[in-house]
Parts: C-alpha cells; sequence; structure tokens
C-alpha cells in the first residue's frame, strides 16, 4: 500500500465530481480495488449493496490482476495514433430546475375529471396559493410531493385500518386513474421539460418526460429534504432524536449521499464482519498446519537421508539430496538393476525388498523390515504431535478464552455498551459518572469501564482464533492417526471426538487438560508397543546376516523419503495457496481500511466546513424573524451522523436546551431558518422551494416577518441568487398581505376554489368554470353530482356580491354549519337593502328591488331550504337549473350601465353607484 497525502473533498464540487477525486486517491494506493470499487458507487450511496456481493467482487478483481500480471507472455493491445482518437467533450446536464407548472386530476381530493387543475408559477416571483379549508390546498401540495418521490409518508404510516382502500387516488374520479404533470424549466438553458406522473388503482406509478429527458433522473434530482416544507416537517425535525436530525440535516447540506456512503464504507471494512466472510480463522488454522506439515516433512526427510546416505542433509539442495538418495540405493547390488532409467522417486520400493528377499530369502527378514516400519510409523506419528512443553498451551489459552466469554454477555450486551459509549459522548451527558442506563451515579470513570467492556468483545474473538491456531500449529489435529492406530475403540477415540470443537475455537479449559492426560496415555501405549517391536527387531538382526539388516534398514528409509517427499510437495502447495491467499485477503483489508477512514475524515471535514457556512446565515434568518435575545446553534461531532440543537443564548442565559425551554413557534422558527439557510446554500438540482401552511404557529406579527424574510432576502427576484418560492396557506390574513404584494411586480398570487366531489379551479374564471360545468350536468340529468356545484356557485357569488357592495355580515359567520353558509349571506344582503330602504339611501330601482325578491324566492325555495336541512332527494334538474338562473339574475339587480351602451357594473355601495 503506498502512503498517500491527506485527502480531502472539493467543498464547491459535487458528489460525482468529488468522488471522481476520490477514486483517483485511491488509485495511488491500489489501483485495482479503486477501479473496481468506483464500479460500486451507485449503490454504496444508496445503501442497496450486498456487503458479501461486493467483498467478492473485490476479491476477484485481485485474483483477475494477479493471473494478468502472470501471462508475461500476453500480446500487448496495438497502440493507437493521437491523431485518430476523437475526443468528445462531456456534455453539461442541467444546472438547476424552476417549477412553472402544475396540472393535476383525479389525486386525492381534486377530482376535476376531464378538466385537470391547472397552476402556472413564475420562477422571477415569490409565488403564494390560498384557498380555505376543505377546497385542496394540501392536495396540491401533497400531489408535488408524490409527483416527485413517489410517496405520501403520512398516509403509507397510517394503521393498515385507516387506509383500507386507494386513498392517493380522488373515490369520484370515474377513471380512478391521477395524473400529475410537473411544467420545470432548466435554469440555464431555458430548456423546458415536463414530466408526467400517473398513479392507478393498483398503486402502480409511472413516470414519462417530454422529448429526450429522463422523467426518474430529474426527479430523483428534485428529491431533497428542504423542496417541500410544512409545519410536522419542522416539528420532527426538532423532536427527532440526534441521529435522525443529523441525517435529515446532511440532506439539507447536499451531503446525505456522502453520509450514506461513509457508513457503508466503514460496514466493509468492519473487521468482525471482514473476517466472517472471508473465514480468516479457518484459513489460519489452515496455514499453520499446512506450515507445520512442511516442517514435519523436512525433519522427517533429514532423518532418512542420514539412514540411507550415511550423512547429515547439512545445506543440500533437494535436488542435490535426491540425486544421492538414488546413487544410495543403485550402489545395493540387489538393487542397481531396479534403479537403472529411473530417478528417486520412481524407484519401486516393494520391489526392491523382493529382490532383497529374493538375494538373502526368508521369512526372518521380511518381518524384520515390517518391524523397522511399523517403528518408524510410530516415531513418525509421535513427531507430529505436540512437543512436550507446549502440550499445557492448549489448556493456557482454553482458559484465557473463557475469561473472555466471562467478561461477555452475547450481542444484545454488546450493543447496550455501544449505545452507552455513544450516548457518553454527547455533549448534552455533562455529568460523565452519571450512567445514561440506570440513571445512578458511579464512583468510577465510566467512560473507561465502558469501553474496557466493548474491548473484552474483541479480546474474545482473538481468544477463540488463538484455541483454534494453536491446535493446528502444536499438531494436536496429527495425533488423530496415533490414536486411531492405537486406540481400537472408536468411541474411546477423544481427540476425534473434540477435533471439530478445538477448530471452532471453542475448546475449553476441562477438555484441553482431558487431552493433555489422554496424550500421556497414547504416548505411553506407543512407547510400550515400540519397545516390543524394538525387542522383535533386536533378535531379527541377531540370526540374520548384518548386510541384510543394513540393507532392510535402508530400502525402509527410501520407502519413508519417498513419502515425505509427496508430503513435502503437497503441503507446501497447501502453504503457497494459503499465503496468497492471506496477501490478498490482506491487501483488501488494508484498503478498505483506508478507504473508509480516509472518506470519514474528508466527508467530516465537508460536513464541518458547510455547517460553518451554514451557521451565520442561519442565525441571521432566526434574527430577521424577530425573535430577539435569543441565539440558536446546531453541533455536530466529527465522524457522527448526529446533530445537536442548542440554544447559544436564551436572554443572557447560555447552552440550553431548545426542545425542553422554547414555545412551538420558537422551535419552528428555528427549524424554519435553518432549512432557509441551508437550502440558499446547498440547494442542488431544485430551484424551487414550496412552503405549506408554514406559518400557523405564528402571530400576524411573525408570520409578517417570516414573509419579509422570504420576500427581501431569500427569495427571487430580490436574491438574485435565491430560489423560487411557492407558499401554500389557506390563512385569510396571510392572503391580504398576498394580495398586497400581488401589485408590487415581483408577487404572483393565485386563489382556488372547488371541492373534492366536484372540481378544484383557480380564482380566475373558476366561478365560469363551476357554473358551465355544474349546468351542463344538471342537462345530463346528474343531480347528485351538480348539487355541490350549485352550493359552490351560490357561495361564490354572494361572497362577491358582498366583498363588492361593501355589505357587513354577522362576525360569526364563518363558525356557522357550512350548509347554512349561503343562507346567512342572503340574510345579511336582505337586511343590508332594508336598512338602506328604511334610511332613504337605497341605489336600487323598483324593478331591481322586485328582482330581488323574486330571485331571492327562486334560490330560498328550490334549493337552500332544502341543502340547508339536509333535504337533497327534493332536488330535481329543471327546478336547479332554474336556480342557476336565478342566482345570475340576482346578481344582476346590483348593477347598472354607467353609459348607455356599455357593459353593466355593480354598484359602488347599496347607497352609491360609483
Amino acid at each position: 500500500m503506498v502512503a498517500t497525502a491527506a485527502f480531502g473533498f472539493d467543498e464547491n464540487a459535487d458528489l460525482e465530481s468529488n468522488l471522481a477525486k476520490f477514486k483517483a486517491h485511491l488509485e495511488a494506493q491500489d489501483a485495482v480495488l479503486s477501479g473496481r470499487l468506483a464500479t460500486f458507487h451507485p449503490s454504496l450511496r444508496d445503501e442497496t449493496y450486498v456487503s458479501s456481493t461486493l467483498w467478492n467482487a473485490l476479491f476477484q478483481a485481485v485474483l483477475d490482476a494477479d493471473a494478468a500480471a502472470a501471462q508475461q507472455a500476453a500480446p500487448q493491445p496495438v497502440a493507437v495514433s493521437a491523431a485518430s482518437v476523437v475526443v468528445t467533450p462531456p456534455v453539461a446536464g442541467p444546472s438547476g430546475w424552476f417549477l412553472e407548472g402544475l396540472s393535476v386530476e383525479g389525486f386525492r381530493g381534486i377530482n376535476n375529471e376531464g378538466k385537470p387543475l391547472e397552476l402556472r408559477f413564475k420562477h422571477d416571483k415569490v409565488n403564494s396559493v390560498s384557498a380555505v379549508n376543505g377546497v385542496g390546498k394540501t392536495s396540491v401540495y401533497d400531489a408535488i410531493r408524490y409527483a416527485i418521490s413517489g410517496r405520501l409518508p403520512w398516509l403509507e404510516d397510517l394503521p393498515a385500518g385507516d387506509r383500507d382502500g386507494e386513498y392517493f387516488l380522488n373515490r369520484f374520479h370515474h377513471g380512478q386513474t391521477a395524473t400529475i404533470k410537473l411544467s420545470l424549466r432548466e435554469m440555464a438553458s431555458g430548456q423546458a421539460c415536463e414530466i408526467d406522473v400517473k398513479r392507478d388503482n393498483l398503486g402502480n406509478r409511472y413516470v414519462s418526460a417530454s422529448g429526450t429527458w429522463d422523467g426518474n433522473a430529474i426527479l430523483q434530482s428534485l428529491n431533497r429534504e428542504f423542496v417541500l416544507l410544512d409545519g410536522p416537517t419542522f416539528q420532527n425535525f426538532i423532536t427527532a432524536k440526534p441521529q435522525a436530525r443529523g441525517r435529515t440535516f446532511a440532506g439539507l447540506l447536499g451531503l446525505s449521499d456522502y453520509s450514506r456512503m461513509r457508513q457503508s464504507l466503514a460496514a466493509l471494512a468492519n473487521t468482525r464482519a471482514f473476517n466472517n466472510h472471508f473465514a480468516v480463522q479457518a484459513h489460519a488454522q489452515s496455514q499453520a498446519h499446512a506450515q507445520k506439515g512442511v516442517n514435519d516433512a523436512n525433519d522427517a526427510l533429514k532423518r532418512d537421508y542420514l539412514i540411507l546416505v550415511g550423512e547429515e542433509w547439512g545445506t543440500v539442495s533437494h535436488a542435490d539430496g535426491l540425486t544421492k538418495c538414488f546413487s544410495a540405493l543403485q550402489q545395493i547390488g540387489p538393487l542397481a538393476a531396479l534403479c537403472t532409467g529411473k530417478t528417486f522417486l520412481e524407484i519401486d520400493v516393494d520391489a526392491c525388498i523382493e529382490a532383497v528377499k529374493a538375494a538373502e530369502g526368508g521369512p526372518q527378514r521380511e518381518r524384520l523390515g515390517e518391524c523397522v516400519r511399523l517403528r518408524q510409523e510410530l516415531v513418525t506419528l509421535n513427531v507430529q504431535a505436540p512437543e512436550g512443553g507446549r502440550i499445557g498451551q492448549l489448556a493456557t489459552v482454553a482458559k484465557d478464552r473463557e475469561e473472555a466469554v466471562a467478561k461477555t454477555a452475547g450481542d444484545v450486551i454488546l450493543q447496550l455498551y455501544q449505545a452507552g459509549a455513544k450516548a457518553l459522548e454527547l455533549p448534552e451527558w455533562v455529568n460523565k459518572g452519571i450512567c445514561p442506563l440506570c440513571d445512578n451515579e458511579v464512583p468510577h470513570d465510566l467512560y473507561t469501564h465502558v469501553t474496557t467492556k466493548l474491548a473484552d468483545f474483541s479480546a474474545l474473538d482473538e481468544a477463540t482464533q488463538t484455541v483454534g491456531v494453536e491446535w493446528n500449529e502444536a499438531g494436536w489435529a496429527d495425533l488423530i492417526g496415533l490414536e486411531k492406530l492405537l486406540e481400537p475403540d472408536i468411541a474411546n477415540r477423544r481427540i476425534s471426538a473434540l477435533s471439530q470443537t478445538a477448530q471452532k475455537g471453542v475448546l475449553i479449559e476441562a477438555q484441553a487438560k482431558q487431552l493433555a492426560t489422554w496424550l500421556g496415555v497414547l504416548r505411553q501405549r506407543a512407547s510400550e508397543r515400540d519397545a516390543e517391536l524394538e525387542k522383535e527387531q533386536r533378535g531379527l538382526e541377531k540370526v540374520l546376516p548384518q548386510s541384510s539388516v543394513e540393507v532392510t534398514k535402508k530400502v525402509e528409509a527410501a520407502r519413508r523419503m519417498q513419502e515425505s517427499f509427496g508430503k513435502l510437495d503437497s503441503g507446501q502447495t497447501d502453504l503457497d495457496v494459503e499465503k496468497k491467499r492471506a496477501s490478498r485477503v490482506s491487501r483488501l483489508k488494508t484498503f478498505l481500511d483506508q478507504a473508509s477512514d480516509d472518506f470519514g475524515v474528508a466527508e467530516a471535514n465537508i460536513s464541518k466546513a458547510r455547517l460553518a457556512a451554514v451557521e451565520p446565515v442561519f442565525k441571521a434568518n432566526f434574527t430577521e424573524m424577530s425573535f430577539f435575545g435569543v441565539t440558536p446553534a446546531v453541533v455536530k461531532r466529527a465522524n457522527s451522523e448526529d446533530l445537536q440543537i442548542r440554544l447559544q443564548e436564551f436572554h443572557g442565559l447560555e447552552d440550553l436546551s431548545p426542545q425542553a425551554l422554547l414555545s412551538e413557534s420558537y422551535r419552528n422558527a428555528f427549524a424554519i431558518a435553518l432549512y432557509l439557510a441551508a437550502a440558499s446554500l446547498y440547494g442542488g438540482m431544485p430551484k424551487f422551494i414550496v412552503l405549506d401552511d408554514v406559518t400557523s404557529s405564528f402571530d400576524a406579527g411573525h408570520q409578517l416577518y417570516l414573509v419579509e424574510l422570504l420576500r427581501k432576502s431569500f427569495a427571487r427576484p430580490a436574491n438574485a441568487n435565491g430560489l423560487q418560492v411557492i407558499i401554500l396557506s389557506h390563512d385569510t390574513m396571510l392572503e391580504k398581505l398576498f394580495n398586497k404584494h400581488t401589485g408590487s411586480g415581483i408577487w404572483w398570487h393565485q386563489r382556488l376554489e372547488g371541492n373534492p366531489q366536484f372540481a378544484v379551479l383557480p380564482q380566475t374564471g373558476a366561478v365560469n368554470k363551476v357554473r358551465d360545468h355544474t349546468i351542463s350536468m344538471l342537462q345530463a340529468g346528474q343531480v347528485d353530482f351538480a348539487k355541490e356545484g350549485v352550493r359552490q356557485y351560490l357561495e361564490y357569488r354572494l361572497s362577491d356580491l358582498i366583498s363588492k357592495l361593501r355589505i357587513p355580515v354577522p362576525v360569526d359567520v364563518a363558525f356557522n354549519d357550512n350548509k347554512q353558509l349561503a343562507s346567512e349571506f342572503l340574510s345579511a344582503i336582505e337586511a343590508a337593502v332594508k336598512l338602506h330602504r328604511a334610511a332613504g339611501s337605497l341605489i336600487l330601482d323598483a324593478a331591481q328591488e322586485a328582482g330581488l325578491n323574486a330571485n331571492m324566492a327562486t334560490i330560498v325555495g328550490n334549493f337552500t331550504s332544502h341543502w340547508g336541512t339536509g333535504q337533497a332527494l327534493a332536488f330535481t334538474a329543471p327546478a336547479l337549473l332554474g336556480v342557476m338562473n336565478g342566482i345570475d339574475q340576482y346578481c344582476d339587480c346590483f348593477k347598472f350601465e354607467p353609459n348607455p351602451g356599455t357593459p353593466r357594473i355593480f354598484y359602488k355601495s347599496l347607497s352609491q353607484k360609483n
């Protein structure tokens, strides 16, 4: 691994540019792994990766690179001249999107079947949309949210019993399909893009876009935490746990992808998970066993070389040693012919034994050879067993593991200590001597205690691995052959029975001590068996010629050397494989550790830098909303997702909790100021922000301050680099403010009228659309659907009439049953007419008064008297058509012609023409 300079992200670059920089940084350390890891960047930042798949892919990349390096004779690619290469400059992507229009049909509270609700927005003005409760303002907000994200979390989170049907769709829409269209305009080029989002009654969502635009990609780029804001968003931000708040804040800063990728890399570098996947412990044991096999084979070769050749092996190479062994056998007269044309390893030892028998004859010589072989087998098996000083080591490491187990209590307790350590690091945890779990004061250093407990779990993993490695390195696994030779009863073979337990590293001290005792028994048996064979061998050597004895020893030594060379080759092959694998795994682990550490530091630094940039703007926003005497603050520790919110100052007091101290309006202002600050600096692709009733907890004065903050400092056009602001509100006080600003040239206001059953329409032309659609339904005999349109049309015309003629209404009219609203309006108008008639100031002529009475009778007799009492079955299509005509004629009674032949206009009041 090549040492490299400290890595950092470019604070002003986008994610893709910084990831390319990160890839280049890692290439200086390991180009192969850096390139392969880069292919997983999208799944790492989306957290859609599978750890095992990614680990395997990286490991395979190392294998492929090693294989390619081994192919020295591989043909090189043909060089291409620079002149023949055509470099295509990168095509710049979108720089940002304004929302210029919204079309909705069949979604939530917006029916508008065949005639979608169309709203237009200005990117160079502050936009506002107002409506009274129940008209469909929230459905507009939900439509934008669903189009961008494909979700309505508040609806999806309802209990199953409360969402037993398709509540995304308008229940009165016959097609049972919702259609939402977003009209977008790219900021730099001015190119338009229209994205259609549909949802059917099966819950399927379909996205399409105009031209060559990728609708899903654009919507994904718009799905930022600040784009759609409402009261619950701010409340949830304040009351959320520090980690959840921190993740939201990372999204506000445009760092949510960075945060997720940091967590993904940390998970990949997690030592326990990594070692489990690559079976590091098992392979370490295999490597130790292979190494011991190689050592044992070399030792056996040296012993038998001395017998066969008559000299120490010393520094002789294997090739020279084999030559000398061959020569030693070939010099034995009866064996010369059997050695001709062969190498030492090819010589048939059994044939050599037969040749010796044929030359010197007798079963006694054959038995002598057998005794030599059996004695050597015992020696070999005993040599592979643990040495005397190491027998007790297995019990020692097993005891160490038991002590490590005693200090831990499983994964649940591990998670508990991890949570405790995290709590002790929080800035709110002032008294480090108070336990976060039991809330009691402890006499010792609590943080040291908790970190010590966490270290115990790592110690347990290490102790478990040590037991397994000791089992293999000491040669306990090789005792199975000795045990099989000396213990005929399988049930009594204790080493075989405990082999798997020891390999896993979970052998206990008592079992290890039993094995040590059992090994003593086996060695005693081996010694006794060897003594018997030695006695028999010595007897045979006395009766057989000395030459026959020596030849037999040399031939048997040759046999064992052939076997040892085979074991050496096999063991060395296994050892090389394990070493290469261990090297590759270590290379991968080192790379992942470095990648995780470097990314974590870089992410912490860019987060710190962006937080430092946001904080002064955040505080200025809060101050501009006129919350004096209070200074908010946010705190984020390095390498942690947690975000703490504090009050830096509260009327002279310092470092207090806003959750515990501030009222709802202050808490919401805290969140609003922070969201707006982050959005203004790190907005990304969405160049618009939609605010839904965000002032509901504010008094009238602070509502004004917030609107002025948006108008003068945050939004376009006052802030040339600001965002397009779209405000949705049901507040009538704010609507008056919106209407006031509309005449300034920098404000665009729209008002909604309608209902979920019929239609929701913008105020401009809405009343005429309602009238035309209602008359059309009545002419088709659709009375049940049309009656709501009659009510809506009547209420709108009467309220408009009251507003234009300045007719006073009772103060409590807004609190009455909505079924009585039209009657209240008619009563107020009638009372005002009577008052002015009695005072002699009524501007209406006799014909107009008569028209009022006649049309009022039609309206009351055929509609309001039934509507107000809920007798909807009394409606008929002809009668309601007469009511619609009566409404128009009733309102016309309050108009006059300013000049002959000119259009009629409303009187200024009941006592003035104009």
